[in-house]
């Protein structure tokens, strides 16, 4: 039997959704691309501000409209937090399942497709929230070459914007031989990239489930440590660590070993203390700043010269004023990240913001919004001309087709055509930062000595930037 697999919302939910994948090949289900194939539709939702829940919905409904004689799963955060308003209002659904216990997804399939019998009226089972979903993943929603760890599940932060605690529970770690044994069997699978993710990293082992003798490493510098004992070529990237949590020995860690690379993804989510504080975060501004320079600091003389980072920030949320908005516009500017995000407030139920009050008018915080990320957009060209000139490793993501034209020149000069690829290189996260445009041609070989295909490695030549892209040409 078939299925469609519908992926939405983070990182995090795309493990969730590989797993399912496993889970349904171990039950002898194919997945397939052509949803007019399948006999089961999987929405695997994201719930984590109202437009991602409003996405999530529609493609329920219109999966329910463009493929009648399919059965209609909605699956992942949505199912989680809203399973009896949702099997209630929802009817296009056909079944709900939650993510706290994936391992339980074959009882919600033997309901919705029994071996005998007839299927249960639109059944629902969220399991009690336990562990970190792990297990077999035969194939991975990344492009080539890329994966993706995750290493906690739930947060104990309690962010008074966030509903994550409230889809996803408390705060959970895997072991760190489980992390490395995962690790060490994606490099053995020729997977290049390994981004480690969870709702914050810096929290990693603060669960309880990781012992860390007084005076010694913190989890999280402990599990690197770990990693770093595996051979292969690969390389690890850590995403999402809580300013306020940012364990400063993991530095000298990374620094040891180039495979951990100098890219930070840390929300600061405002440059206004008293913002900071109503977020129910602990620190402010300077106390950043200071963080940023202590990360930047250490690796000045390593390999890469430098440390990156990619934040975000939340506009609009109660109580940031005029002037909190113009504290956070002079953080940016003094933070000089190479990527940075943005969104806008929304009142999340069962949220401690939801009885903030309003925050700032949907156009005053569009403008803010739009504001932060121009300033941003001047930021990243300036920083992303320290690469250039310099030779690094890319990974190639996707080769883009020769025009006839190009075809047609190559032919009449007798030359092998000029040839593209999107790459990226070690300061680009993947879906969110800018590519490497990739020049070539049809007699270059990779770092393996094969030719160049997703998923292949290669060193290129910075040649110059574009916006938020940089150039390149394949040594």
């Amino acid at each position: 039997m078939l299925f469609f697999l519908d992926q939405h919302g983070c990182a995090k939910n795309q493990v969730d959704g590989e797993l399912l994948i496993g889970i349904l090949n171990a039950k002898g289900w194919t997945r397939t691309d052509i949803p007019d194939e399948a006999a089961l539709i999987i929405i695997n939702s994201c719930g984590f501000i109202e437009s991602a829940k409003q996405e999530s919905l529609e493609a329920v409904i219109t999966a329910r409209t463009a493929y009648p004689n399919a059965r209609v799963l909605l699956a992942g955060c949505l199912s989680e937090r809203y399973p009896e308003e949702l099997s209630e209002t929802l009817l296009e659904a056909d079944a709900f399942f939650g993510n706290g216990d994936l391992s339980r997804f074959p009882e919600l399939l033997e309901q919705m497709f029994p071996a005998e019998g007839t299927p249960t009226a639109r059944p629902v089972l969220c399991p009690p929230i336990c562990g970190v979903p792990s297990g077999e993943r035969p194939e991975l929603l990344s492009f080539p070459g890329s994966a993706y760890v995750k290493i906690t599940e739930g947060c104990d932060n309690y962010c008074s914007f966030c509903a994550i605690p409230l889809i996803r529970g408390p705060l959970r770690s895997r072991t760190i031989s489980d992390i490395a044994d995962e690790c060490e069997s994606l490099v053995l699978r020729g997977v290049w990239e390994i981004n480690l993710i969870g709702q914050d990293l810096g929290s990693f082992g603060l669960d309880g489930g990781i012992s860390v003798p007084f005076g010694e490493k913190s989890p999280l510098a402990q599990l690197l440590a770990r990693i770093s004992t595996l051979s292969g070529d690969f390389r690890i990237r850590l995403l999402y660590i809580h300013p306020d949590n940012f364990p400063r020995d993991i530095l000298p860690v990374m620094v040891a070993d180039p495979r951990l690379l100098p890219y930070f993804d840390i929300p600061f989510q405002s440059g206004d203390t008293t913002v900071i504080h109503r977020m129910n975060r602990k620190g402010n501004p300077e106390d950043y700043l200071r963080l940023v320079e202590d990360i930047r600091g250490a690796f000045v003389e390593s390999p890469y010269g430098k440390a990156v980072l990619r934040s975000t920030f939340l506009l609009g949320f109660p109580g940031e004023t005029e002037k909190s908005f113009k504290k956070t516009v002079s953080f940016l500017t003094k933070l000089r990240c190479l990527w940075s995000g943005a969104f806008i407030w929304s009142r999340e139920e069962g949220t401690a913001s939801e009885s903030f009050g309003r925050g700032a008018s949907k156009k005053t915080a569009q403008k803010r919004l739009d504001a932060l990320l121009e300033i941003q957009r001047t930021i990243t060209p300036e920083e992303l001309s320290f690469f250039v000139g310099q030779h690094l490793e890319v990974l190639v993501e996707e080769l883009i087709p020769l025009s006839d034209e190009d075809r047609a020149t190559a032919e009449r000069t007798k030359m092998p055509p000029t040839q593209l690829a999107l790459a990226r290189a070690w300061f680009q996260a993947p879906d969110v930062d800018g590519s490497v445009v990739l020049q070539f041609d049809e007699t270059t070989r990779d770092n393996r000595g094969k030719p160049l295909e997703p998923g292949s490695v290669v060193t290129a030549k910075i040649l110059n930037v574009n916006g938020v892209d940089v150039e390149a040409v394949v040594l």
